[in-house]
């Protein structure tokens, strides 16, 4: 199995704590799918010329993660700037977010023939790339795609023809309508709550999980994202929908434990 992570990789910069940590939506993923025992995981994308992307390549080699199509150009690495509550929680403020990089880089014709054979694909709807992966895709890729917490439910309806498996975080008063889209596309719809846990809506059917109890929260930081590798790697293996959910709960629960996306 080939995993391929398109083309969220930043830093992650905590303001209060004077810390900084590799992170991203995709690093973070690839990193997840080494955890969870995949061999073959690359990473394509851009990060700039800087201090911040040798951080980002280092992390990449210490676990393995392919790189040759990550490319150093002109300007800063992306970076967000992260604010943890009292409960742990994550939070974002306005200039938050510098797309650097990550804004710049379009795919070329080299890396779309790169990861023409991968089994699975996972990117975040925020990628510039977007509809152009959801042109190229193939019957034999199975591409997931994470709209977060902040595209509207129509903007996902006019992509899910699309795409194999869509990952959002979303509130209780969304599930109806969720629920409503993953039956009318046939497609699987998977909602995370933050700690009530999650549902996946598919085959006009909802499966759902609790969050797992752990002793103190540290960081949500990268939860999603470690739980979306670990379910879409469990999905696609065994076609479980309630082991998928659960591997999703313990690799979210782990990440739980620390700052940052990524230890």
């Amino acid at each position: 199995m080939k995993i391929t992570t398109l083309t969220s990789c930043c830093v992650d910069f905590f303001p209060e704590q004077d810390k900084t940590y590799v992170g991203g939506n995709s690093l973070n993923f690839a990193t997840q799918c080494k955890l969870s025992g995949i061999e073959n995981v690359c990473i394509v994308g851009a990060i700039g010329n800087d201090g911040f992307g040798s951080l980002i390549k280092n992390h990449l080699d210490k676990e393995n993660v392919n790189r040759d199509h990550l490319y150093s150009i002109d300007g800063p690495t992306a970076s967000n700037k992260i604010f943890i509550d009292a409960r742990g929680d994550r939070y974002f403020k306005a200039d938050s977010w510098h797309g650097g990089a990550f804004d710049i880089f379009r795919l070329s014709e080299n890396d779309w023939t790169y990861i023409a054979d991968s089994t699975l694909i996972a990117m975040p709807a925020g990628d510039p790339n977007l509809k152009e992966l959801l042109k190229r895709k193939t019957d034999k890729q199975f591409v997931v795609i994470d709209f977060l917490d902040y595209f509207e439910l129509e903007y996902i309806e006019q992509l899910i023809s699309r795409i194999d498996l869509v990952f959002l975080s979303a509130k209780e008063d969304m599930l109806e309508a969720l629920r409503a889209l993953a039956t009318k596309s046939g497609k699987m719809i998977v909602a995370t709550l933050g700690a009530k846990g999650s549902v996946a809506f598919y085959e006009n059917r909802a499966y759902v999980q609790d969050a797992i109890d752990v002793d103190e929260i540290i960081d949500t930081t990268g939860c999603g994202d470690a739980f979306q590798a670990a379910f879409s790697i469990e999905w696609i293996t065994t076609k479980d929908i309630r082991k998928a959910l659960n591997a999703g709960a313990i690799a979210a629960s782990k990440v739980l434990a620390f700052m940052g996306g990524v230890k």
